[in-house]
């Protein structure tokens, strides 16, 4: 997955997570992360970021137009797979050519500005905390 798709869905996450706190469907960021598997501090820290109002509808006086949005917003949630099977390949070039088959990463929640899945596998970039060495010329300058 690329960075730029890992941010849309990112983006579609939080405006679905966000579209539901504000209806109060669910009435704390804490019980929608839980049903769908995201990470706490992640969705506390998107309806910390609002300003926080709700609107209490009642569910017969729905409208067809809010009940469609409302399962929309809940697909692409249920939409968002936790599970390693259904998470995108890593796609790394192996030693013998072939490509990675492992799943990308989720990234830990300090890093979900970038998108919440990583482009690689752990074992191929996707988390690791290794520090890149710099190539340095005979004059000491930094490539």
């Amino acid at each position: 997955m690329k960075p730029e798709q890992s941010r849309e869905l990112t983006e579609r996450l939080e405006k679905a997570a966000l579209l539901l706190l504000k209806l109060e469907i669910f009435r704390k960021p804490d019980d929608l992360a839980r049903r769908f598997g995201l990470p706490l501090p992640v969705v506390r820290y998107w309806w910390r970021n609002t300003d926080q109002k709700t609107e209490a509808i009642e569910h017969r006086d729905l409208t067809p137009r809010q009940a469609k949005t409302i399962r929309r917003a809940t697909q692409v949630l249920e939409g968002w797979e936790k599970v390693k099977r259904y998470r995108p390949q890593c796609g790394a070039r192996l030693a013998n050519g072939r490509r990675c088959k492992h799943s990308v990463v989720i990234r830990s929640p300090e890093g979900w500005d970038q998108g919440c899945l990583a482009d690689r596998c752990r074992m191929h970039g996707g988390l690791s905390r290794r520090v890149r060495k710099q190539k340095v010329d005979d004059d000491g300058n930094n490539e």
